[in-house]
């Protein structure tokens, strides 16, 4: 099984136009025509909308057996769509669905103004909603909005926040950046003064640094929103965000 990224900067061939638009035609049971629109809907909607969109395609002796496209958000460039998911049946349970996300979410995430992926999904599809479910996506129980798309009733929005750790380096360059959210913490837990919260930090860090201790920074998209730490007595883990929506995106 191969997979291929698509978007305006790795057009897609000849090839893979006809290839695409033969699976178009059988997944989804329309006429040619209007597969050949679906082959050239991303096109369309950067010509439309003048932002960034990306196509994953899996392949199999040549070819198409599964897609799907994440467009963002005409409004908001931290907020990605993903839809227009399908397989053949074929191969279904083979893992195919699962790759595709993989890729899809590893590629937005190069964007680093990135930090939501959103979906409009049907309340009974319990199939695509096992996949998202896998993948960290919340079921917001409300109705699905992006740019002036038409939505179904029956269709839910779900979310996932995009999440990054990195290690912080040094001492001296991470202090001034992760008080806020360090602060934050010790607060939750009814004990942050501000000349403690820095003096506990500053020490943990240099013991970090040491390797005695392991402290890593959380971010989403280009926010610092927490961090990740194990000091000797275990792992401890604060999200400002998740704690601000209550674990809910």
């Amino acid at each position: 099984m191969k997979y291929e990224v698509t978007d305006s900067h790795r057009k897609m061939s000849k090839r893979t136009k006809k290839a695409l638009t033969d699976f178009f035609c059988e997944v989804k049971g329309i006429p040619r025509d209007a597969a050949e629109g679906q082959t050239g809907f991303c096109d369309w909607y950067e010509k439309d909308y003048a932002v960034k969109w990306f196509e994953v395609t899996a392949w199999e002796d040549g070819a198409v057996v599964g897609y799907l496209r994440c467009l963002r958000d005409p409004n908001d460039v931290r907020r990605w769509y993903v839809g227009d998911v399908h397989v053949r049946v074929a191969f279904f349970r083979k893992g195919v669905a699962t790759a595709m996300y993989e890729l899809m979410i590893a590629t937005v995430q190069e964007y680093e103004a990135a930090e939501k992926l959103i979906a409009a999904i049907k309340r009974d599809n319990v199939r695509s909603i096992g996949l998202h479910k896998k993948f960290g996506f919340r079921d917001t129980g409300k109705p699905c909005e992006f740019a002036d798309f038409y939505v179904c009733e029956d269709e839910t929005k779900f979310e996932k926040w995009l999440y990054r750790i990195y290690p912080v380096p040094n001492v001296e360059g991470a202090v001034e950046r992760m008080l806020p959210v360090y602060s934050a913490w010790r607060k939750q837990n009814g004990n942050s003064r501000k000349a403690a919260d820095r003096k506990a930090l500053c020490g943990l860090l240099q013991r970090a640094e040491e390797g005695i201790a392991r402290f890593e920074s959380i971010w989403c998209g280009n926010r610092l929103v927490g961090f990740r730490m194990d000091d000797g007595s275990g792992e401890v883990v604060f999200n400002e965000q998740e704690t601000e929506t209550g674990g809910r995106a």
